[in-house]
Order: structure tokens, then sequence, then C-alpha cells
């Protein structure tokens, strides 16, 4: 979920000539099809997402995605729901999305729905996404569907929905259980503290063997101390923002005691190498897999390398508990209409799925959390391979304390550079006080673009 940054040039030509194009495309629904969603801003009509009908018109979604190839057995199983539809996933190929879109809206060949590379208030400002709000209030899916506390309201701006979570990716406190063993050191239990993790990584490091109890790992200090300024009662959301998402609280002094607690791990404890001394000895303990470290932070992505390739015994446990709770880290990947697909209703199908007992078991088959409350479906981590032998009550712990990663519906988020500068403290030299300017001309600055925005 990298920024994306461009020229003010380029990303204005590119804009004025997509919000040209979009104005022209309208709301326009596929030809054949009798039962189209109503347009925004009308939600006295059901949206229903119908049943097999092999006599529907053949309609062909363009969805842009980074992930080549992931989703494939996905498509199937939406085919197959809905066989008159077939996705065709239109590749980024480290292409600004933005960029894909002006350019399918050039050539007459709009896409219809998209994943998002940046915050979705850059894409809500300039028109290029369709306000989910009508959709969802007909659907039958979302309508009988129960979420956890606040799940839509996550993508919401100004009144509009401007996206669903494709995916709930979790995050978990990797285990390298061959190395506590080693020594004398018990699996922790699901409910342990920050402080048992500070613990038990002084406890494993033995740097004569170039063995620290701790990754050399951006993630490390980007989710687990984000999630510890929640669990003290310091923060009330991820990146150290305030309730309602309008400040950063990084420059406090009791976040700022976190950050040095985490530095400390480093240049006081030992645990955890810095960078340079990462490479000094060859970037071993870099990459949990190397069987050097005992605790890392992964997601979805480590799990099938770590099947497949990992030399110790693994597993997996919940973010610590702090002072006042015991948060854990999502991350929801934003799936957005395009206000200028010319397949509403059927794009609206591919989003509504996501949601359905085969498309939400799927997804947990791939490490994902469920997003969907159904007994049914959360009784099936305990049958998901993916998850066998090991500590599946921390997967569903995980799931259940998930807090969601800030950033996509906060005005002027793309300049808010707190992960650079405590990646440099925690890891590098740099100083700590920098951290009090740099959040206070922030903060100054999304001020005033909101300011603009109303």
């Amino acid at each position: 979920m990298k920024k994306k940054r461009f020229a003010t040039s380029v990303l204005t030509a590119i804009l004025s000539l997509t919000f040209m194009l979009a104005g022209c495309s309208g709301n326009s629904g596929t030809s054949g099809n009798t039962d189209n969603p109503p347009p925004a801003g009308n939600s006295d009509t059901a949206v229903t997402e119908p049943g097999t009908d092999e006599n529907r018109d053949p309609v062909t979604l363009k969805f842009i995605s980074w992930k080549d190839g992931t989703y494939d057995e996905l498509y199937e199983l939406f085919h197959q729901k809905y066989p008159w539809i077939t996705i065709e996933q239109i590749p980024v190929n480290s292409q600004p999305i933005m960029e894909i879109i002006a350019s399918l809206e050039a050539a007459g060949t709009p896409a219809d729905v998209t994943e998002i590379d940046t915050d979705l208030v850059a894409f809500e400002q300039g028109g290029l996404i369709e306000d989910l709000t009508p959709y969802i209030e007909g659907s039958e899916i979302f309508q009988n569907a129960k979420f956890p506390d606040g799940f839509l309201d996550t993508m919401t701006f100004n009144g509009k929905r401007l996206a669903i979570p494709m995916v709930d990716v979790p995050m978990w406190v990797l285990v390298n259980k061959d190395l506590l063993a080693k020594h004398g050191v018990d699996m922790p239990p699901n409910d342990w503290t920050y402080d048992d993790f500070r613990s038990i990584a002084k406890q494993i490091t033995d740097s004569n063997a170039g063995e620290y109890g701790i990754t050399t790992q951006p993630e490390i200090q980007m989710r687990l101390l984000s999630s510890k300024a929640i669990a003290d009662g310091y923060a009330a959301n991820h990146q150290y923002m305030n309730e309602d998402m309008s400040q950063s609280l990084l420059s406090t002094p009791e976040i700022m005691n976190e950050v040095k607690w985490f530095q400390e791990l480093v240049t006081k404890d030992g645990s955890m190498q810095s960078n340079a001394a990462a490479e000094a000895d060859g970037n071993v303990s870099r990459d949990f897999i190397n069987g050097k470290t005992g605790f890392a932070i992964g997601g979805d992505w480590v799990l099938p390398t770590l099947k497949e390739k990992a030399p110790f015994e693994w597993d997996v446990l919940p973010f610590p508990k702090g002072k006042v709770s015991q948060p854990g880290y999502s991350i929801y990947g934003p799936l957005a209409m395009l206000s200028g697909s010319k397949q509403k209703e059927a794009a609206f199908l591919w989003l509504s799925f996501q949601f359905t007992p085969e498309a939400q078991k799927w997804k947990i088959d791939q490490g994902a959390n469920a997003s969907v409350m159904d007994p049914d479906i959360i009784s099936y981590y305990d049958d998901a391979p993916i998850w066998e032998g090991k500590n599946i009550e921390a997967v569903k712990i995980a799931q259940q304390n998930a807090r969601i990663q800030s950033g996509l519906t906060a005005v002027g988020w793309s300049d808010y550079n707190y992960n650079n500068i405590i990646n440099d403290i925690v890891f590098g030299d740099r100083d700590i006080n920098d951290i009090i300017p740099e959040t206070e001309a922030w903060n100054k600055k999304a001020n005033e673009l909101r300011e603009t925005l109303k």
C-alpha cells in the first residue's frame, strides 16, 4: 500500500482528461440488464443480486488490480455464481492507477472496478469513483451481513461510501519456536504483554551466534509501535491518529516515550540490530525465514513461503497486550466502482460477492480475516488448511481485535512522514526530537486542507 506521488503538471493533465471523459460516460447501465442499481442519490429502488440466468447478455468487467494471478480462483468462483460475467484483470505493472483509468477512458474502453493505490480522498476529489451508498442500501447481501463495528465507515468521506474492503489483511507476531526452545523459553500465551515481548527477546538473543530476539524489519515499528500506542491508551487509531483522524498525536510526550521504548530494543537491549549492524552481518537478521531471529511481523504474504521453506518450527501470536487493551493490526484493501463504468450493475455484483460465504472462506484459505461475522464463516478458521497445526486461537484473536491501518480517508495523508522518521530513529541515529516539528507542520497543513475541502 505504498503511496504514489506524481508531478503536479502530469497529475493535473491526467485528472482533467479523466473528469471530462468520466462526465461523458454518465451512469449508463448494461444493455439487456433490466435490474440495474439506482443511480447515486436514489436509494428507493432495491438492488437485487440475481442468481444464475443463462439468458443474460454477456458482460466483461475490467478490474484494475496489481494481484497478478492471485485472484484467479476467486474470479472463477464469481463466474460460477454469475456465469454471464467474466473478469478481465487490468494489470498495474507499477503504473499509477489514476493514469491507467485515464488511458482506458481515452481509448473508449473504461474500467469498471479498481483497487486503490493511494488515499481515497484523492480519487473522490477527482470524481473518479462512484458513491456506493444507494447500491449498499439496496443490496440483500450487504443488508443481511453482519460486519465488524464501523467496517464500512472506514471508507466513508463527506457522507459518501467511496469503497468497500476487498480484503482484510491481518498481521501477527511470527514466532521461531525452535529459537525459543534453544533458550528454554516456552511459547508465550495469547494474552502476553509488551513487557513479555521485550523480556523474551532479550532472553533469546545471542549475538555471538548471530541470533537476535527481533527481526530487523520496518514492520516492527510501523505495525507494532503503532499498536502499542493504542494498547497503552495514547492514541485512538493506528499511525498515532486521534479519534476523528484529523490530527497526529505522534509528538505528544507519551507517544515519544513509546518511540524511545522501541529505540531501546536496539540501543539498550541489543535484541534487535540497527540497519548498519544488520548490514555489517550480511543482513541475516532482516528476514525471519533465515531462522536467526525470534519474533517478526507477518501477514498473509509470508505464509506460503514459511509453510514451504522454513527450516524451523514457527507459529503465530496476536499482538501483545498494553496497559488498556490488546489491539491488532489489519489493512483494508479498498475496492471501488469507477464512475466511468458502463457496467455498474455487474460491477456492484463483484463488490457484493466479496461478502458471500464462498468468497469469505476462500479469503480465509489465503490467510485473510473474515469480514462477515457469521458463525459458519468464523468456524471455518478451524478447517482452513493454511492454519493446520498452528495457533488458530491467535488467528481468531487477531480477527476479533483488528484495528485498521489509518489513512484511506485522512486529508493530506500522502504528506504525513511518520514512517520514514521513526525508521530512521529506531534503526538509525536520527534525533528523536525531529518528530516534533515534522508532526506539528503536518497537523497544520492537514487543518488547512480540510478547510479548503469544506
